[in-house]
This record gives structure tokens, sequence and C-alpha cells, in this order.
């Protein structure tokens, strides 16, 4: 059972993060106005912008490390990678046209550089996936999920290939303990 004294620190520790700097995420809200002006048909009514950074990032994955679970020590080495996540959800008052909806042509991400790493479209929306390189590493994704009743904008800043890399290992060692698991049921 936990003590009074470390409740008071846990409770300290989530108003510190919280206090971080982690309530607005400019860039995600003007992506949400660049999407606008780009296609004077939509209207994105804001639900939630949410900007974690290192701090926030590596003291959830502190928190996550406490707990004697496989997943949240997976968690917690993820987290490590990861330097920022921004989010933003909208609600779709007015939705563009989907044909032609092509969020790369927006000049801030041809400007920045922004590559397309996954483009998925079906009727009732559309998924693009932009990366972004430095040092012929992936340091950046951005991701823009679109459908009929909501718009998801999320930046994930970090070490995305050793991120990638781990999460690999991980899958590959848990595939490989459920193959031996199968085997021994035989």
């Amino acid at each position: 059972m936990p003590t009074r004294s470390s409740l008071i620190t846990l409770i300290l520790l989530l108003a510190a993060v919280s206090l971080t700097g982690c309530v607005y995420s400019r860039e995600i809200a003007q992506t949400r106005r660049d999407l606008e002006r780009h296609y004077p048909e939509a209207d994105f009514d804001r639900q939630i912008i949410i900007n974690l950074g290192p701090r926030s990032l590596h003291t959830f994955g502190w928190l996550a490390g406490l707990a004697p679970e496989d997943e949240a020590q997976m968690a917690r080495d993820y987290l490590y990678e990861i330097d920022r996540v921004k989010v933003g959800i909208y609600q779709v008052d007015s939705m563009p046209d989907l044909d032609d909806f092509d969020p790369p042509s927006i000049r801030r991400f041809e400007r920045d550089g922004w590559e397309v790493a996954v483009k998925a479209q079906e009727d009732d929306g559309v998924v693009w996936v932009l990366y972004r390189e430095r040092y012929d590493q992936v340091r950046d994704i951005y991701a823009i999920v679109l459908s009929d009743e909501e718009l998801v904008l999320a930046r994930v800043k970090g070490h995305l290939n050793r991120l990638l890399e781990k999460v690999m290992d991980d899958h590959y060692r848990i595939h490989e303990f459920v193959d031996e698991l199968e085997i021994g049921y035989r």
C-alpha cells in the first residue's frame, strides 16, 4: 500500500509535469490554420491540443519503469527515445474533398523538407504519414488523419530509428516467446 508521502510525491510530480508547457502547441494550431487556408471549404473545431516535452515524457517513462509488467518496461524504453509529442484533435465541421486533399503540398511542409511515407485513403477518410530526416536518421514523423468526424494532427520528434529498432526487437522477441510456448504445449 502506498504511503502518504509517496502519494504526495506522485501528485506533486504530476502537477510539475502538467505545468511544463504541455498544454498547447502553436505548431499544431498553425497546421490546422494552414489546412483551412489551403482548403477554404474545410472547417475544423479544436477539441484538444497536447504538447509533451522531454521532461514529461521521461517522467512518464520513469513512472512506467516502476511497474513490473514487461509492457510497462517496453513503454519506458520507447519513451526515452522520444523528445516531443504534439497532438491536436479537431471536430470536422466542414470536410474538404478528399480527392484534392494533399497536405504535403502545403508550403510549410514542402519548405521544411517533409517526405511522404504513407498515404492511405478510404471512402470515409485519409491518412498521411510524413517524415523528415537529419543526418540520415529519421528525427520527425507527422501524421495527418482526416475522417468525416475528426482531424487528428500528431508530430513525434526524437531518435525514431532507434525507437523503431526497439519496437521491432520487442516484436520479434515476443513472437519467439509465443512460438516457444506453442511448441511446449504440443
